[in-house]
Order: structure tokens, then sequence, then C-alpha cells
């Protein structure tokens, strides 16, 4: 028999074993990848007429740690025209903590635009996300030129507290070592160490304990003093000059968590209109005070909301009014 035969036959059997295992390999690796991704996003989509939209959550599901992010994607024939949803400070059980809107696109004769929000959740279980109202005007040439609206499903986001493989187990601790013998004369400092290895853990826990206890009543300020930090690093970021809907969205909240702080009207978690409406009939605030609030809230919900664009002067009229609502710079005359 010729030497190539011979190589020829052994190795046919190994080529032939090592091409089965790689396509045994690949196979396995592609299912997981496509089964994760799809159980970590929460997602409902709803069509009307030329619109569609698609309302996506992740993580999901998410860590009471997390900021969860929603997109919200509607997709349209050209010459409708969509009116954008507006949103308040939270989303059911969820807080709006960060908001941006990329620019729009365009795909096979169809536009596309986004909302993206970051969220903060409240508590842990099952949060629902509302149904999310779209309403547009259909202004295409075979259009009927009337406004439509139409809702999004309610959206389940479930979040736990902690993840089970984050948390630490006893069976990933190396076991005892084996004891060592020491000499009789010598057995004073195994009493020595015994004692060290259980009082320097309880010295450096109760020091531990005393720093943290004064670390909590330094940091322990009051609503009034906590605002007023709050306003001056705002100021001083010059927020306004470069991201003016993001600079109303935190002036808002920090008279927000004011209020809730001095009154206990849970005024972060609500919209306008559903904060209006609750100081309305309470005596937390007179009359004129009210007007003034309506007033600072409604117009910073113009240009987080509705594209609004305010010049210098505006700008700095809202950080003054609500210098005034929190205590400051009450010597200072402020229109109404």
């Amino acid at each position: 028999m010729k030497l190539s035969d011979v190589l020829h036959s052994r190795l046919q059997p190994l080529v032939g074993t090592l091409l089965l295992a790689a396509v045994g390999c690949s196979g396995t690796a592609a299912g997981p990848k496509a089964s994760s991704k799809s159980a970590r996003v929460a997602k409902t989509e709803a069509t009307r007429g030329p619109v569609h939209a698609v309302v996506e959550v992740s993580p999901q599901p998410a860590r009471l740690s997390d900021e969860p992010t929603l997109t919200l994607t509607i997709d349209y024939e050209s010459g409708v025209v969509i009116d954008k949803p507006p949103f308040g400070d939270a989303l059911g059980d969820f807080i709006v903590r960060d908001f941006r809107e990329p620019l729009p696109a365009v795909k096979n004769h169809r536009e596309i635009i986004q909302q993206i929000y970051t969220l903060e959740p409240t508590r842990t279980g099952s949060l629902e996300i509302d149904p999310i109202a779209i309403t547009f005007t259909d202004r295409r040439p075979q259009g009927d030129g009337a406004r439509h609206v139409f809702e999004t499903e309610a959206l389940a986001v479930q979040v736990v507290s902690g993840v089970a493989s984050d948390t630490p187990s006893l069976d990933d601790l190396d076991p005892f070592a084996p004891p060592v013998e020491l000499p009789a004369s010598y057995s004073w400092l195994v009493w020595l160490a015994a004692a060290g290895m259980v009082l320097l853990p309880m010295a450096g826990a109760g020091v531990w304990w005393w720093h943290r206890s004064n670390a909590i009543v330094a940091e322990a300020v009051t609503p009034d003093e906590m605002a007023r930090r709050e306003l001056e690093r705002l100021w001083q970021k010059r927020l306004g000059e470069r991201d003016v809907k993001m600079f109303y969205l935190e002036l808002t909240g920090i008279v927000r968590r004011y209020i809730e702080g001095t009154t206990g009207v849970r005024a972060p978690e609500q919209t306008t209109e559903e904060f209006l409406r609750e100081i309305g009939g309470g005596r937390s605030f007179e009359r004129a005070e009210r007007q003034r609030l309506k007033d600072f809230l409604e117009s910073a919900d113009l240009v987080k909301f509705a594209g609004y664009r305010p010049v210098a002067e505006d700008i700095d009229q809202a950080y003054r009014r609500a210098r005034r609502f929190v205590g400051l710079d009450l010597g200072e005359e402020v229109a109404a």
C-alpha cells in the first residue's frame, strides 16, 4: 500500500470528527443569544391606518437599582402630521429621570420619530406603563384630513430587588484548612490569635458604625437648604445655555422635591395637571401662590414637551421664580 493511501485512510476520520464538533458548537451557541435578547425587552405595538407605534422597555426584568429605558417609536407615511405625546414627570410607578429625542429618519417612504426616556422604578413587583395616546392628522392626498387618536396597550415591567446570580453563596467559599499542630510551649499564641480574631472585627465594626452615624447626621439637611444647594449647582452648570429642555426638567424637579419635603404632596410623581388639582383643594398654598406655581410649571411644560425655545430672559426669570418659591430672594420683586 502506498504511503499516501495510508495517510488518507488515517486522516479522513479525524477531519470528519473535527467538522462535526465545529458544527455542533456553532449550533449550540446561536440559540441562547436570541432567547436572551428577547427576554430582556418588554414590548407592545399598535397600528391605526398609516401610523404604527412601538413601545419598548429594557431591561426586562429590571432591578430596583436599574434605570430602565422606554423607547417610543412612531413610523408613518409621508403627509401624516403627528402630535408628539406629552409626558409628565412620571409614568405610572416610574419616575422620568431623563429625556432625549433623536433626529427623525426616513425609510421606505415612511418617516420615523423616537422619544427615549430614562426611568426610575419606585418599588419592586409588576409595574405598569399606562397606554400611550398617539394623535395624528391624515393630510395625505388620499387621506381624509381628519384628526385621529389611538392608544398602545398597557405594558407590565417586572422589577426585582436583585439578581440571584449576584448574591454570594456559601458554596463559593474555600473549605477550612486542616489544623496545624503547635508545640505545647507556644499554646498561648493560639489563644492570643483567637482573641484577636474576635476583638479586632468587633472594634473595626464599632469604628465604622461611629463614622457612619456621624456622616448621616452631617448629611441631614432641611428641604430649604437642599433646594438652595441644588439650585446653585444647576445655575453654575450653565445648563440653560447647552440644553434648555434638560435645564427646565431639572429646575421643575427641584421645586417639586421641595414641595414634597415641606408639604408631603407627592409632587415628583404627578403630572402638572394632577399636582395642580391636588393642591387646589388643600390649604398648603394660598391662592396667589398657587397661581404663581401654576404659571411656572405650565411655562416649563411648554419647553419640555411642546418644543418652545425660550430666550435668555425667560430662562433667567424661570430660575428666579424657582428661587423665590423655595424661600430665596424674597426681597426681589419677580413678575407673576
